[in-house]
């Protein structure tokens, strides 16, 4: 059963992806001469001027040092903040803000600081940083999810924290709500005069 509940998820996070990737967001170009086919036709990219294109894209110029994608990072000191808030109001029904795709966003940082590993001459900085984004990470993860699992209990999510809820946390969310709905619906059974009674 646990199998098939991975496959579920393997699939659901693929898709999540995918729509991550297609995400629109503006780019500056650093770099003339690229011709690029936007919005039905082709586009010949100009040194300055801003564009708004799939995220695969952007990533790939980006690559190529052809842009710079304009999007805030998810700097060290902005996931401190998150934790340092999340860890405040730890016992209270509240959710610090996370925009769109924000763990997607925050992989792609840690992603970029492992390949530096390779590249960059300053190891040891590019170690502790990633030290630091993991640590952030479970602290962050750690408080979200309690609470999450605490808004099962509700009928129906409140739309103030739905609100700051990033896409993968509305996800999981979905998800666990789902499996919790039909295994409470499956440790029932109809009884001979239209009751319900639980089994065992």
């Amino acid at each position: 059963m646990s199998g098939l509940l991975e496959l579920v998820e393997e699939l659901v996070f693929k898709f999540m992806n995918r729509d991550f990737q297609e995400e629109s967001v503006k780019i500056e170009v650093v770099s003339d001469g690229l011709k690029i086919f936007l919005e039905e036709s082709y586009v010949e990219l100009m040194k300055g001027s801003e564009y708004t294109v799939p995220r695969w894209m952007a990533s790939r110029l980006e690559s190529m040092n052809v842009c710079r994608v304009k999007e805030p990072d998810v700097t060290v000191e902005k996931l401190s903040q998150i934790v340092y808030l999340e860890e405040t109001q730890s016992r209270k029904p509240q959710l610090t803000k996370l925009n769109g795709y924000f763990y997607s966003r925050l992989k792609q940082v840690i992603s970029k600081l492992e390949e530096g590993l390779r590249t960059n001459p300053d190891w040891r900085t590019q170690t502790e940083a990633l030290k630091m984004y993991s640590e952030l990470y479970d602290a962050l993860t750690r408080e979200r999810i309690t609470k999450i699992i605490n808004l099962l209990n509700l009928m129906d999510i409140p739309q103030d924290i739905s609100e700051k809820m990033s896409e993968e946390e509305k996800q999981l969310y979905l998800d666990l709500k789902t499996i919790l709905n039909l295994h409470l619906k499956n440790l029932r059974m109809r009884g001979k005069h239209g009751g319900t009674v639980l089994k065992g």
